[in-house]
């Protein structure tokens, strides 16, 4: 019987929040359905930016894909329609020529005018009310919980995978479920989460000062796990609206301000630098598990082929396969996001400095410099910056990973990708031109975090122009690059194990 029930429950639900995680899940997923496993993706937001092509993309690998708003059909319903649908030669032909249906008197228009005068009172009511309604995001994030845990419901999975957990997200009420059905749930963290991230981005956000409102102040002396404290303020994790409904539903994770702190079975640890980070931040050891990260399996399939990559992007652009690259995450635009004063009034501004300090070293030092987009970013307004400087012809769309494992020296903006580059022992600029101030990556010796432009083009030349400044950094950055990284081909096969794990424990329990 519970060889059975284990065989039954075959379906892995994959929740994305956000497109970052959407890449490493699809990895996993990939490689999951290549065993026993079928796949459901949860596309759990309102509003998710990527929808149409992450849709896309399960679509053609025949995963199923769900996401708020979506009609479900009722399995009856959908078998009914089936049975009605088998004599319409695959709708070559109308259901009006089946059983004798055809034109029939039309309904008596005194009739079609009381029915109209009926159901006009619900159109005004969904023109008045029901659009606002949507409108407003309380109603859509009740939503989104509601048809996050229908999901759960429809796809009975074995196992449940997230790329992150925060508060207040659908991924919190899931958990809470899986928890009371014995089914396990596993994060496989698609970034570097840490509490400065967190209070850097709310600190300058009113909803999130504990003493702009009344329901802010009564929450943070209610709860005090939610409050923190930044720059002379003190902050609320969420407004204290959605805590009080929080702390209702019991959704409270065991700390709010630390990313990934939540109840789930297990978290798939990247490297030891990540094991070290949670351990710092008290996650029960049993809790963790080190597998590697799908990245480092990519990162080493790529670094097989890197010299014949190198050569077709050296021809496809143009470049001297012999000089050494400097390969550049190009900035996203995060003016939205920030209310603090920065070096650059816009992001125009900000893509000029850019683009002008990697024109001068293009110009006047032997690395060659290629620029890899953000998948988010407007590559025409990109490039239109660029050719400003000529260096439009210096975009390498191939996938900034394969990229990473050609330089020999990454430029980026306190990106997750980063750690691609210290695994690799590659040095790292990183151009902080958001003023963040994360530490993230303080601990490789190869990295120099700047903060503003005229001390980024000090250290682009530096670097690009001194061989012994540049061996000094490459030097440190290999010698704790298997701090960064597992290379060992064998991460996805470490996830899978995992899952397969935790899936026949739980099934047994």
């Amino acid at each position: 019987m519970r060889q059975e029930a284990t065989k039954k429950r075959q379906t892995i639900l994959l929740v994305v929040n956000e497109p970052g995680e959407f890449v490493e899940l699809l990895r996993i997923a990939i490689a999951a359905s290549q065993r026993h496993w079928s796949i459901a993706f949860l596309f759990a937001q309102y509003g998710y930016i990527n929808l149409r092509t992450d849709r896309a993309t399960c679509q053609r690998l025949g995963f199923s894909a769900y996401f708020p708003g979506m009609i479900l059909d009722n399995d009856h319903e959908a078998a009914l329609a089936e049975q009605r649908e088998k004599p319409l030669k695959n709708g070559y032909y109308p259901n009006s020529l089946v059983g004798g249906l055809g034109q029939k008197d039309g309904i008596p228009r005194w009739k079609l005018l009381l029915l109209l005068l009926g159901i006009a009172p619900l159109f005004l009511f969904k023109r008045f009310f029901v659009r606002r309604e949507k409108s407003h995001k309380n109603r859509l994030y009740l939503r989104s919980l509601l048809f996050s845990l229908k999901i759960y419901k429809r796809t009975k999975p074995a196992i449940v995978i997230f790329g992150q957990e925060f508060p207040g997200s659908p991924n919190s009420l899931i958990t809470q479920r899986c928890n009371k059905d014995g089914v396990p749930t596993l994060i496989v963290p698609f970034a570097v989460g840490t509490p400065k991230e967190m209070v850097e981005s709310l600190h300058d956000k009113k909803d999130h000062w504990v003493k702009i409102n009344v329901p802010n102040r009564i929450a943070a002396r209610l709860f005090p796990q939610w409050v923190n404290y930044y720059r002379g303020k003190e902050l609320i994790r969420l407004p204290g609206q959605t805590i009080f409904l929080l702390e209702f539903l019991n959704l409270t994770p065991p700390h709010p301000w630390i990313p990934n702190s939540s109840y789930v079975t297990k978290i798939a640890v990247e490297c030891e630098s990540m094991m070290q980070y949670y351990a710092s931040m008290r996650f029960p050891p049993s809790q963790l598990e080190l597998t590697g990260a799908t990245y480092d399996d990519a990162i080493v399939k790529a670094r097989r082929s890197v010299v014949e990559h190198k050569a077709k992007t050296a021809e496809r652009l143009r470049l001297d396969p012999g000089k050494r690259w400097l390969v550049c995450a190009w900035p996203t635009n995060q003016y939205g996001s920030r209310n603090e004063p920065l070096e650059f009034r816009n992001y125009e501004q900000l893509c000029h400095a850019w683009a002008s300090a990697l024109q001068a070293v293009a110009a006047q030092t032997t690395f060659e410099v290629i620029i890899c987009p953000h998948p988010v970013s407007d590559i025409t307004y990109v490039r239109q910056i660029l050719s400003l400087y000529g260096l439009h012809t210096r975009i390498a769309t191939n996938g900034t990973l394969a990229m990473v494992c050609c330089s020999d020296l990454f430029v980026a903006c306190v990106s997750s990708t980063i750690r691609w580059a210290i695994s690799l022992g590659v040095p790292v600029i990183n151009y902080d031109c958001y003023e963040y101030g994360y530490t993230d990556f303080d601990a490789a010796g190869g990295v120099v975090t700047v903060t503003h432009s005229s001390d980024f083009e000090s250290q682009l030349m530096a670097w690009t122009k001194n061989p012994t400044t540049y061996h000094a950094a490459l030097q440190k950055q290999e010698e704790c690059a298997g701090q960064w990284g597992i290379h060992d081909g064998e991460s996805t096969t470490r996830i899978i194990s995992l899952i397969d794990r935790l899936a026949t424990t739980q099934a047994i329990n």
